[in-house]
Protein backbone atom coordinates (compact mmCIF):
# COMPACT_ATOMS: atom_id res chain seq x y z
CA UNK A 1 0.00 0.00 0.00
CA UNK A 2 1.58 3.64 -1.13
CA UNK A 3 2.31 6.04 1.63
CA UNK A 4 -0.06 8.69 2.67
CA UNK A 5 -0.29 11.60 0.65
CA UNK A 6 -1.77 13.77 3.42
CA UNK A 7 -0.66 14.68 6.61
CA UNK A 8 -0.89 15.72 9.80
CA UNK A 9 2.16 17.58 11.42
CA UNK A 10 2.92 17.56 15.18
CA UNK A 11 5.22 20.25 16.71
CA UNK A 12 6.91 20.80 19.51
CA UNK A 13 7.28 24.67 20.62
CA UNK A 14 10.65 23.79 22.46
CA UNK A 15 12.55 22.09 19.91
CA UNK A 16 15.99 23.54 17.94
CA UNK A 17 14.45 24.63 15.10
CA UNK A 18 11.21 23.75 14.39
CA UNK A 19 8.94 26.30 16.12
CA UNK A 20 10.92 28.84 14.22
CA UNK A 21 10.75 27.03 10.72
CA UNK A 22 7.04 25.84 10.02
CA UNK A 23 6.23 27.31 7.04
CA UNK A 24 9.79 26.23 5.52
CA UNK A 25 8.72 22.32 6.92
CA UNK A 26 5.16 23.28 5.45
CA UNK A 27 7.28 24.17 1.71
CA UNK A 28 9.18 20.96 2.21
CA UNK A 29 6.26 18.90 2.36
CA UNK A 30 4.40 20.29 -0.26
CA UNK A 31 7.19 19.93 -2.61
CA UNK A 32 6.95 16.31 -2.18
CA UNK A 33 3.49 16.72 -3.08
CA UNK A 34 2.12 16.17 0.33
CA UNK A 35 -0.92 17.94 1.90
CA UNK A 36 -0.31 19.77 5.37
CA UNK A 37 -3.94 18.55 6.76
CA UNK A 38 -3.66 20.28 10.31
CA UNK A 39 -0.62 21.35 12.81
CA UNK A 40 -1.06 20.48 16.24
CA UNK A 41 1.27 21.82 18.98
CA UNK A 42 2.38 18.93 20.82
CA UNK A 43 0.46 19.53 23.69
CA UNK A 44 -2.52 18.94 22.25
CA UNK A 45 -1.26 15.46 20.84
CA UNK A 46 -4.72 13.84 22.17
CA UNK A 47 -6.52 16.13 19.42
CA UNK A 48 -5.30 13.21 16.93
CA UNK A 49 -8.02 10.88 17.75
CA UNK A 50 -9.84 13.02 15.61
CA UNK A 51 -7.46 11.82 12.51
CA UNK A 52 -6.10 8.13 14.30
CA UNK A 53 -9.75 6.05 14.02
CA UNK A 54 -10.03 6.88 10.48
CA UNK A 55 -10.17 3.54 7.94
CA UNK A 56 -6.27 3.56 6.75
CA UNK A 57 -6.78 4.30 3.03
CA UNK A 58 -8.31 7.88 4.92
CA UNK A 59 -5.48 8.12 7.50
CA UNK A 60 -2.97 10.57 7.52
CA UNK A 61 0.84 10.24 8.00
CA UNK A 62 0.87 11.69 11.54
CA UNK A 63 4.25 13.85 11.14
CA UNK A 64 6.42 14.29 14.48
CA UNK A 65 8.40 17.50 14.11
CA UNK A 66 10.78 17.68 16.76
CA UNK A 67 13.16 15.75 18.67
CA UNK A 68 12.70 12.76 20.68
CA UNK A 69 10.28 14.12 23.38
CA UNK A 70 7.97 14.88 20.18
CA UNK A 71 8.71 11.85 18.59
CA UNK A 72 7.92 9.69 22.08
CA UNK A 73 4.36 11.76 22.79
CA UNK A 74 3.22 11.32 19.18
CA UNK A 75 4.75 7.13 19.52
CA UNK A 76 2.20 7.61 22.63
CA UNK A 77 -0.71 7.99 21.10
CA UNK A 78 -0.70 6.18 17.57
CA UNK A 79 1.12 2.45 19.93
CA UNK A 80 -1.25 -0.51 18.57
CA UNK A 81 -3.63 1.65 16.84
CA UNK A 82 -2.09 1.32 13.07
CA UNK A 83 -1.64 5.10 12.05
CA UNK A 84 1.95 5.66 10.33
CA UNK A 85 4.15 7.76 11.97
CA UNK A 86 6.56 9.65 10.16
CA UNK A 87 9.64 11.62 12.16
CA UNK A 88 11.26 14.82 10.64
CA UNK A 89 14.05 15.50 13.29
CA UNK A 90 14.28 18.94 14.24
CA UNK A 91 15.67 18.42 18.27
CA UNK A 92 18.91 18.42 19.58
CA UNK A 93 19.39 15.05 19.92
CA UNK A 94 17.20 13.04 17.45
CA UNK A 95 18.59 9.72 18.75
CA UNK A 96 15.42 8.03 17.90
CA UNK A 97 15.75 9.36 14.05
CA UNK A 98 19.60 8.44 14.11
CA UNK A 99 18.71 4.51 15.42
CA UNK A 100 16.24 4.74 11.86
CA UNK A 101 18.90 6.37 9.75
CA UNK A 102 16.63 9.19 8.84
CA UNK A 103 18.31 11.94 7.53
CA UNK A 104 18.92 14.73 9.33
CA UNK A 105 18.71 17.66 7.04
CA UNK A 106 15.10 18.77 6.38
CA UNK A 107 14.81 18.20 2.79
CA UNK A 108 15.82 14.71 2.81
CA UNK A 109 13.93 13.95 5.47
CA UNK A 110 10.77 15.41 3.69
CA UNK A 111 11.70 13.32 0.76
CA UNK A 112 11.82 9.99 2.70
CA UNK A 113 7.91 10.64 3.55
CA UNK A 114 7.49 9.56 0.13
CA UNK A 115 10.05 7.59 -0.74
CA UNK A 116 10.45 5.31 2.36
CA UNK A 117 9.01 1.99 3.30
CA UNK A 118 6.50 1.61 6.31
CA UNK A 119 8.00 -0.69 8.92
CA UNK A 120 6.98 -1.76 12.71
CA UNK A 121 9.15 -1.36 15.20
CA UNK A 122 9.00 -2.32 19.01
CA UNK A 123 8.46 0.51 21.60
CA UNK A 124 9.69 0.22 25.57
CA UNK A 125 6.12 0.01 27.88
CA UNK A 126 6.74 1.20 31.79
CA UNK A 127 3.66 0.52 33.95
CA UNK A 128 3.62 2.68 36.67
CA UNK A 129 2.47 2.00 40.19
CA UNK A 130 -0.93 3.66 40.05
CA UNK A 131 -1.78 1.49 37.02
CA UNK A 132 -0.92 3.91 34.82
CA UNK A 133 0.94 3.46 31.43
CA UNK A 134 3.50 4.71 29.36
CA UNK A 135 5.63 3.88 25.90
CA UNK A 136 9.08 5.05 25.26
CA UNK A 137 11.37 4.70 21.77
CA UNK A 138 14.41 5.79 22.72
CA UNK A 139 15.07 5.11 26.72
CA UNK A 140 13.54 5.62 30.35
CA UNK A 141 16.07 7.05 32.87
CA UNK A 142 16.39 8.33 36.37
CA UNK A 143 18.96 9.50 38.58
CA UNK A 144 21.51 11.95 36.30
CA UNK A 145 18.90 11.90 33.52
CA UNK A 146 16.19 13.63 35.50
CA UNK A 147 18.49 17.01 36.62
CA UNK A 148 19.47 17.14 32.84
CA UNK A 149 15.84 17.10 31.62
CA UNK A 150 14.37 19.69 34.35
CA UNK A 151 17.30 22.08 32.89
CA UNK A 152 17.39 21.35 29.51
CA UNK A 153 13.80 21.48 29.00
CA UNK A 154 13.76 24.96 30.71
CA UNK A 155 12.31 27.59 28.31
CA UNK A 156 14.19 30.29 29.42
CA UNK A 157 17.45 28.50 29.78
CA UNK A 158 17.21 27.39 25.72
CA UNK A 159 16.27 30.73 24.61
CA UNK A 160 19.56 32.17 26.37
CA UNK A 161 22.14 29.26 25.28
CA UNK A 162 20.24 27.25 22.06
CA UNK A 163 22.04 23.98 22.12
CA UNK A 164 24.85 24.98 24.50
CA UNK A 165 21.80 24.46 27.01
CA UNK A 166 22.41 20.61 26.92
CA UNK A 167 26.34 21.14 28.03
CA UNK A 168 25.15 23.42 30.48
CA UNK A 169 22.46 20.71 32.04
CA UNK A 170 25.07 17.86 31.37
CA UNK A 171 27.48 19.93 33.66
CA UNK A 172 24.85 20.77 36.54
CA UNK A 173 23.68 17.19 36.33
CA UNK A 174 27.30 15.89 37.37
CA UNK A 175 27.88 18.69 40.07
CA UNK A 176 24.37 18.04 41.57
CA UNK A 177 24.32 14.00 41.17
CA UNK A 178 22.87 12.30 44.27
CA UNK A 179 22.33 8.29 44.41
CA UNK A 180 19.21 6.33 44.93
CA UNK A 181 18.71 2.89 46.29
CA UNK A 182 16.69 0.67 44.15
CA UNK A 183 16.08 -3.30 43.46
CA UNK A 184 15.84 -4.52 39.62
CA UNK A 185 14.02 -7.38 39.66
CA UNK A 186 15.49 -9.38 36.48
CA UNK A 187 14.18 -12.61 34.83
CA UNK A 188 15.51 -15.38 37.47
CA UNK A 189 17.48 -12.95 39.90
CA UNK A 190 17.28 -9.90 41.83
CA UNK A 191 19.65 -6.97 41.96
CA UNK A 192 20.21 -4.04 44.76
CA UNK A 193 22.40 -1.25 44.07
CA UNK A 194 23.07 2.50 45.30
CA UNK A 195 22.82 3.68 41.81
CA UNK A 196 23.83 7.08 40.53
CA UNK A 197 21.88 6.64 37.08
CA UNK A 198 19.59 4.39 36.00
CA UNK A 199 18.78 3.92 31.84
CA UNK A 200 16.44 1.37 30.28
CA UNK A 201 17.38 1.88 26.07
CA UNK A 202 15.20 0.44 23.41
CA UNK A 203 16.88 2.81 20.75
CA UNK A 204 20.78 1.87 20.30
CA UNK A 205 22.03 5.43 19.44
CA UNK A 206 22.11 8.34 21.73
CA UNK A 207 24.35 11.44 22.30
CA UNK A 208 22.66 13.03 19.22
CA UNK A 209 25.89 13.92 16.44
CA UNK A 210 28.39 11.91 19.12
CA UNK A 211 26.43 9.04 17.82
CA UNK A 212 26.86 6.92 20.95
CA UNK A 213 25.87 3.10 20.37
CA UNK A 214 25.02 0.54 22.66
CA UNK A 215 26.94 -2.48 21.40
CA UNK A 216 24.73 -5.29 19.95
CA UNK A 217 21.34 -3.19 20.45
CA UNK A 218 19.03 -2.38 18.15
CA UNK A 219 15.37 -1.78 17.70
CA UNK A 220 14.36 -4.94 16.82
CA UNK A 221 16.30 -7.33 19.22
CA UNK A 222 13.26 -8.06 21.21
CA UNK A 223 15.03 -6.73 24.54
CA UNK A 224 15.47 -3.97 26.72
CA UNK A 225 18.89 -2.57 27.18
CA UNK A 226 19.49 -1.78 31.24
CA UNK A 227 22.48 0.11 32.10
CA UNK A 228 22.78 0.91 35.49
CA UNK A 229 25.68 2.63 37.30
CA UNK A 230 26.44 3.16 41.12
CA UNK A 231 27.75 5.86 42.98
CA UNK A 232 31.20 6.31 42.88
CA UNK A 233 33.83 8.77 41.11
CA UNK A 234 34.30 11.04 38.38
CA UNK A 235 37.02 8.63 36.76
CA UNK A 236 34.34 5.59 36.55
CA UNK A 237 31.84 8.10 34.60
CA UNK A 238 34.88 9.09 32.53
CA UNK A 239 36.07 5.94 31.72
CA UNK A 240 32.32 5.14 31.13
CA UNK A 241 31.87 7.49 28.69
CA UNK A 242 34.88 7.08 26.96
CA UNK A 243 34.20 3.70 26.42
CA UNK A 244 30.88 4.37 24.54
CA UNK A 245 32.65 6.99 22.55
CA UNK A 246 34.78 4.45 21.11
CA UNK A 247 31.18 1.65 20.33
CA UNK A 248 32.03 -0.21 23.55
CA UNK A 249 30.30 -1.38 25.73
CA UNK A 250 31.41 -0.38 29.16
CA UNK A 251 33.50 -3.15 31.27
CA UNK A 252 33.87 -1.10 34.56
CA UNK A 253 33.36 -2.13 37.88
CA UNK A 254 29.89 -0.64 39.16
CA UNK A 255 28.68 -0.27 35.90
CA UNK A 256 26.15 -3.37 34.49
CA UNK A 257 24.53 -4.24 31.81
CA UNK A 258 21.65 -6.30 30.97
CA UNK A 259 19.45 -7.09 28.02
CA UNK A 260 16.03 -8.63 29.60
CA UNK A 261 12.70 -8.75 27.59
CA UNK A 262 10.94 -7.37 30.83
CA UNK A 263 12.05 -6.48 34.74
CA UNK A 264 11.08 -4.20 37.53
CA UNK A 265 12.18 -1.56 39.44
CA UNK A 266 11.71 -0.88 43.27
CA UNK A 267 12.89 1.85 44.95
CA UNK A 268 13.23 3.29 48.91
CA UNK A 269 10.89 6.16 47.52
CA UNK A 270 9.28 7.20 44.90
CA UNK A 271 11.69 8.53 42.19
CA UNK A 272 10.78 11.07 38.72
CA UNK A 273 11.58 9.26 35.77
CA UNK A 274 12.02 10.66 32.64
CA UNK A 275 10.74 9.06 29.32
CA UNK A 276 12.17 9.95 26.10
CA UNK A 277 13.96 13.08 27.60
CA UNK A 278 10.75 14.30 28.68
CA UNK A 279 9.79 14.45 32.59
CA UNK A 280 6.97 11.83 33.07
CA UNK A 281 6.06 9.93 36.01
CA UNK A 282 7.60 8.52 39.25
CA UNK A 283 9.78 4.97 40.22
CA UNK A 284 8.53 2.37 41.22
CA UNK A 285 7.81 0.55 37.63
CA UNK A 286 7.76 -2.65 35.46
CA UNK A 287 9.12 -2.95 32.36
CA UNK A 288 7.98 -4.71 29.28
CA UNK A 289 8.57 -4.37 25.19
CA UNK A 290 5.85 -3.92 23.32
CA UNK A 291 6.73 -5.50 19.89
CA UNK A 292 5.44 -4.30 16.35
CA UNK A 293 3.93 -1.46 18.72
CA UNK A 294 4.42 1.62 16.22
CA UNK A 295 4.97 1.69 12.39
CA UNK A 296 7.19 4.78 11.30
CA UNK A 297 8.58 5.48 7.91
CA UNK A 298 11.85 4.62 7.53
CA UNK A 299 14.73 4.31 4.83
CA UNK A 300 14.13 0.81 2.71
CA UNK A 301 16.29 -2.09 2.96
CA UNK A 302 16.98 -1.92 6.60
CA UNK A 303 17.37 -5.31 7.97
CA UNK A 304 16.68 -4.56 12.01
CA UNK A 305 13.26 -3.17 10.39
CA UNK A 306 10.28 -5.49 9.77
CA UNK A 307 8.31 -3.92 6.34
Amino acid sequence: MPLPSEVVLVLSPRAGRAQKAVDRIQAALEREGLTVKAVLDVRDSPGLDRWIPLPEDERPLIVAAGGDGTVGTVANQVAGTGALMGILPLGTSNDVARSLAIPMRLPRAAALLRTGTAATIEAGRVEFGDGTARYFLHAAAAGLNVTFARMATRASLRKRLGRLSYLVSAVAALRERRSFTCTLALPGRERSFQLLHLSVVNAPVFGGFLNLRLEGSDLQDRRLDVLAIEQGDSLRLFLAGAALLLGRTPRIGGIHLYHVPCFSVRVDEPLMLTLDGELASRLPAVFTLAPDAIRVVAPRLQPCLKA
